[in-house]
C-alpha cells in the first residue's frame, strides 16, 4: 500500500463514514480537513507585498483597474491552491460486481479527459491540461466523480506534473487496492511558454503504471489507446 506525506500536521479527521467500506489501511490525508486560517492583519501584509513587486515590475498600482489588483491576486492565489485543505467527501467506495470473471483481473475503467490546472513550484507559474485515469478493480470499485476529485485535490497546489502523477495514482493504489492503476497526463507550462525558451506549441506529457499494468504490455497499449482517442 502506497504511503503519502501528510503536508500538514493539523488535521481533523470528519465524523462518520457509515458511507464508505471498512478499508484496511490508516487514514490518509485526503480524509481530513486543515483550513488555512490567515488573519485580516496577516492578508493586508500579504496585500502590501503583492503590491509592492507589481510596483517594481513596472504596474501602476494606483489606478482604477489596478488598485485592488494585490487584494485580487491574493485571494486568486489562495483559491487556487485549495487542495492544500484536503477534501471530505473524496474517498466513496463500492463493492465491485466482477463476479470473479476476466472483469476482475483485465477489464478496466477509465475516465478522461479530466482538466485540471495547477501552479509550478518553481517559478509560481500556472501549468494545466487534461488527465486520464484508469484502474483494474479488485474488490472495490470508486464513485466516478471521485476520480476527478482526486486529480484536482492534488493539482491544486504548488507542485510539478511528475509529482502530481504519483501522488494521484499513490492516492488510488491506497483507496482501491486495485489490480492496477494507470494515470496519464498531458500538460502546457506557462513557465516554458511565457519565459526562458518561450515554446509555445509543446505540452508535456507524464504515464505512471501501478499493479497489473507494470508487467502487461497489453493493458498499456489499451489504456493509451483510450487516452489518445480523447484528446483535443
Amino acid at each position: 500500500m502506497a504511503t503519502i506525506a501528510r503536508p500538514r500536521p493539523r488535521l481533523r479527521h470528519p465524523d462518520g463514514g457509515s458511507e464508505l467500506l471498512p478499508l484496511a489501511r490508516k487514514p490518509a490525508e485526503w480524509e481530513g480537513i486543515a483550513p488555512r486560517k490567515i488573519s485580516r492583519a496577516r492578508w493586508r501584509q500579504l496585500e502590501g507585498y503583492a503590491a509592492e513587486i507589481f510596483h517594481e515590475m513596472g504596474m501602476s498600482i494606483d489606478s482604477p483597474g489596478t488598485r485592488d489588483t494585490p487584494r485580487r491576486f491574493i485571494r486568486a492565489l489562495f483559491d487556487a491552491t485549495e487542495g492544500y485543505q484536503g477534501d471530505p467527501k473524496l474517498v466513496t467506495a463500492f463493492p465491485t460486481e466482477c463476479g470473479q470473471g476476466p472483469d476482475c483481473r483485465i477489464s478496466q475503467i477509465v475516465q478522461g479527459p479530466i482538466p485540471f490546472h495547477s501552479i509550478c513550484e518553481h517559478h509560481a507559474f500556472p501549468f494545466f491540461g487534461q488527465a486520464w485515469v484508469g484502474y483494474i478493480a479488485h474488490e472495490r470499485i470508486i464513485g466516478l466523480s471521485k476520480l476527478t476529485r482526486v486529480v484536482r485535490l492534488y493539482a491544486r497546489r504548488f507542485s510539478m506534473q511528475e509529482r502530481l502523477g504519483r501522488q494521484v495514482i499513490q492516492a488510488l493504489d491506497g483507496i482501491l487496492a486495485a489490480h492496477g492503476v494507470a494515470v496519464y497526463l498531458d500538460a502546457a507550462h506557462l513557465c516554458m511558454q511565457m519565459r526562458g525558451v518561450r515554446e509555445q506549441e509543446a505540452t508535456t506529457r507524464t504515464i505512471f503504471w501501478r499493479g497489473a499494468y507494470e508487467t502487461d504490455e497489453q493493458l498499456r497499449i489499451e489504456f493509451l489507446k483510450l487516452c489518445r482517442s480523447r484528446e483535443t
